[in-house]
């Protein structure tokens, strides 16, 4: 590895930044800059480490498939007259002894599913099909089995044919796919040709199998993942027969680590984890349906899966009613709790129970799924475990990205000039990046828009484009942020009580005009008013309708500053208000509009430094907030009935009309100087 005086500039440059960033937040750091060079080889070398298409051609460059493995099934293609669906049923019946079946399900939910508290009976009648018949695959209404336009072989599995053929032929080696001649597969009635296509995968140098179903080589091809036409309507129909995913959520298994730590205590738990092994591949297809799968390689030879493949946009859906059931399983039979996010498992229990927990669980997984169906290699267990790419830590009681990916998001911020023109899929990584780091620090969430709408309009992945000034702003933000976070992990990874749901203690209510805001605050034990207060706006406003949201939003940050004003401090408040958005944006601690920037970063910053938080919000219809729009638009207590011994005198505080100056939308925030001194003199406010 080899650095010059271009990455000296970088390491500067964002040493810079760091300290420009702490000058906005007040932070307390003691990074260096060999801190910054370190943490940038580390994310170089992690990126190196990344396995693409590169590793995988070097992985095997001889493999060929083996002449007798075809001459086996093309025999047995024949003992069956050729009748593919029966084929199938041979082929599947040599593994059924280890395979989900109706006598496994019934062994462990019972004949009538009744056994299990949790599974939903429609998921048990699902899995009794799939055991019996297999997965049948929902088709869109104008899909062709293309059995003689055969699409042409990607340029990745020409290029990676010979991996691609050695993994391939290991399922069929496994049991789970047929090999025939392209001659053999094109006699089969209604057959259907699809593309083999491969990915990268993160683990493995030699990649994973995927088949492209979704490619159309031209217009008369329909794919099997439907057209652009029609592949909404296939999502819903299949969603509609199994079910819609829902994968648990980092919020979930905080709760869930809570939950333990407040029955065991903190010190007397541990997290686990386990993985299925094969994970789609542990679903047959229906042997009738089989044909529908079939993927033309080099040589004239064809390969139809007999079992689940990735690619098919039928197969999330199909798995997902067998991860429910391993959910209802799991959380019945062991001690802990648990989540299963796919084939993965992610549990926490008492150490002293934590053995017992596990071995029941592999012993249940697998008398369901056959033995192996447990990835016995990838079952740990520790203090500080990985659940979906977070690093949870039982001894510091908090959350933070893994380092994996932390490398990844450095690597991604750091890789690029911002002032030059970056790839549009780059800028979607970065923004995926973004929004789920936020998760960390309310801070950030107003740095996460700009990313997500450049993009907008732009179909092609590759194409490259120039950044605005804004979200090159928002780069130098979280170039900082991550930096620090690097360096000072106590200080910024997120603390998970800070997860747990709180009871509202007040709720603001509040509405803006055009010219005016008006806000009051009720404690809810007594549903009593405790102050309230209008202001006229401190700038001009035009009357454009798209300026309304953000004047709503103002309203409530003039909501919480009342609460500075009346000493509240660590409270959670619920929020009722006649404009949705301004409702969701202040429940998220993000806007959707470039006009509330400057409204969202002051938001932000004083709910960090009352230690507020949105509980519920509620949208009020605006004929019923009569109150708080009559404020708004000038109306006085007396008129309103409102108490006016409790209304705040707003017009003599000058920092509380110096903070709503600082909302107005008509001032523009263009880069990381404007943000920092927009943060720093909110912070000097405050304190």
């Amino acid at each position: 590895m080899h650095f010059d005086s271009r990455d000296e500039a970088i390491v500067n440059q964002a040493f810079h930044e760091v300290l420009t960033f702490n000058a906005g937040f007040n932070f307390p750091h003691n990074l260096l800059a060999v801190d910054i060079m370190t943490a940038l080889v580390a994310a170089h070398q992690a990126s190196d480490e990344y396995f693409t298409s590169r590793h995988t051609a070097a992985w095997d460059t001889t493999f060929v498939i083996p002449p007798e493995a075809l001459a086996s099934d093309a025999a047995l293609f024949r003992q069956c007259n050729k009748d593919f669906p029966t084929m199938c049923r041979h082929k599947q019946a040599l593994l059924a002894s280890n395979r989900l079946s109706l006598d496994r399900l019934h062994s462990i939910f019972g004949s009538d599913g009744q056994r299990v508290p949790g599974i939903e009976l429609r998921d048990f009648n699902i899995l009794c099909e799939f055991a019996t018949q297999g997965i049948t695959p929902p088709v869109s209404a104008n899909f062709q089995p293309q059995s003689q336009n055969i699409p042409p072989l990607r340029d990745r599995y020409i290029k990676l044919q010979h991996p691609i053929n050695r993994l391939l032929y290991k399922q069929y080696t496994d049991g789970t796919m047929i090999l025939l001649s392209l001659k053999d597969a094109k006699s089969i009635p209604g057959i259907h040709f699809s593309p083999q296509h491969h990915a990268d995968s993160k683990g493995k140098p030699e990649g994973r199998v995927i088949g492209d179903l979704s490619g159309q080589h031209d217009p008369s091809y329909t794919p099997l993942n439907g057209s652009a036409a029609d592949k909404d309507a296939l999502r819903v129909l299949i969603s509609s027969q199994w079910g819609e995913i829902k994968h648990p959520t980092v919020d979930q298994l905080v709760l869930m680590v809570l939950t333990s730590a407040d029955l065991y205590g903190w010190d007397n738990i541990i997290l686990w984890k386990k993985d299925l092994k094969g994970a789609f591949n542990l679903l047959n297809y229906n042997p009738d349906h089989c044909r529908l799968f079939a993927f033309p390689l080099i040589d004239d030879i064809v390969v139809i899966h007999l079992a689940g493949l990735f690619g098919w946009i039928g197969m999330p859906h199909a798995f997902q009613v067998l991860t429910r059931a391993l959910h209802a399983l799991c959380q019945h039979i062991i001690s802990g709790l648990c989540y299963w996010y796919v084939d993965d498992l992610m549990a926490v229990s008492r150490a002293s129970l934590y053995t017992n927990d596990s071995t029941v669980v592999d012993a249940k997984v697998q008398q369901l799924l056959g033995l192996g169906s447990i990835a016995a290699a990838k079952s740990q267990v520790d203090r500080c475990l990985e659940f979906l790419g977070w690093s949870f830590n039982l001894d510091t009681r908090t959350i933070t990205l893994c380092a994996r990916n932390m490398n990844k998001f450095v690597h991604a911020l750091f890789s690029f000039n911002p002032a030059e023109k970056i790839s549009i899929s780059h800028i979607q990584r970065i923004a995926s990046l973004m929004s789920r780091t936020s998760i960390l620090s309310r801070h950030m969430r107003p740095y996460t828009h700009a990313m997500h709408v450049i993009t907008s309009g732009y179909t092609q992945p590759h194409a490259r484009i120039l950044l605005s000034d804004l979200a090159q702003s928002d780069i130098m933000m979280w170039r900082a942020f991550v930096l620090l976070l690097i360096a000072q992990p106590e200080r910024l990874s997120r603390t998970m009580e800070s997860f747990r749901p709180q009871s509202a203690q007040y709720c603001i209510k509040y509405d803006a005009s055009l010219t005016g805001l008006g806000v009051g605050i009720y404690n809810l034990s007594t549903s009593e008013l405790i102050t309230y207060t209008a202001m006229s706006l401190p700038f001009e406003v035009t009357n454009e309708s798209k300026r309304q949201n953000t004047m709503e939003f103002i309203a409530v940050v003039l909501g919480l500053l009342l609460a500075w004003r009346a000493s509240l401090h660590h409270f959670t408040y619920n929020l009722h208000g006649d404009s949705i958005s301004s409702l969701a944006w202040a429940k998220t601690d993000r806007v959707n509009s470039i006009l509330a920037r400057q409204a969202n970063i002051v938001y932000t910053t004083i709910s960090v430094h009352l230690l507020a938080t949105v509980a519920e919000t509620v949208h009020i219809p605006g004929t019923l907030n009569v109150i708080f729009d009559g404020l708004s638009r000038g109306l006085s207590p007396r008129d309103l009935g409102l108490d006016e011994s409790k209304m705040y005198p707003i017009l003599h505080d000058a920092a509380v009309t110096e903070f709503i100056m600082m909302c107005d939308p008509s001032a523009e925030l263009t880069n990381m100087h404007s943000h920092t001194n927009l943060l720093h003199r909110c912070t000097v406010l405050l304190t």
